[in-house]
């Protein structure tokens, strides 16, 4: 039996939330299978580039920044300190916290994470032309600004 109810007006277009979600689905897959190869996952690589990009932060800091639960940050924490990647030191201008920076080792590491990550990136991109890449990522950076800080 039809409904005679009206329905809804909704756009055929998709809304940009929905593209941002499904292009995350995507390029976290790509990513992934990425990091996969040099033994890393998408948040322990979005931990130390940040860490790298920004030097030494607390753990609430580096929580924020990435929109990671503290719980789900600290025991991602622990297992990079104990690879060896990542090291917490007292802040010298606050005694109760510590500030998380990288190891030497850490650095490789990311380094290695970063030329897997370009190849993902570069077969996401293909269809844009160099100028449309960085007008996407000067987009997305600004977005990133508001949205997360930083």
């Amino acid at each position: 039996m039809a409904s005679h109810a009206r329905k809804p007006a909704i756009a055929t277009k998709p809304s940009c939330g929905v593209l941002l979600f499904r292009l995350s689905r995507a390029s976290g897959e790509g990513l992934g299978g990425a990091l996969a190869a040099v033994d890393m996952r998408a948040p322990e690589f979005a931990i130390l580039h940040h860490l790298y990009a920004e030097g030494p932060l607390s753990q609430q800091e580096l929580g924020r920044a990435l929109r990671i639960h503290a719980s789900n940050l600290v025991a991602m924490i622990d297992q990079l300190e104990s690879d060896g990647l990542l090291i917490r030191r007292r802040d010298p201008s606050d005694r109760r916290r510590y500030l998380l920076e990288l190891t030497d080792d850490g650095v490789r590491r990311l380094a290695d994470a970063e030329r897997a990550a370009q190849g993902a990136e570069a077969d996401m991109l293909a269809p844009l032309t160099p100028a449309e890449r960085e007008r996407l990522r000067s987009y997305l950076a600004k977005l990133t600004r508001n949205s997360c800080g930083g």
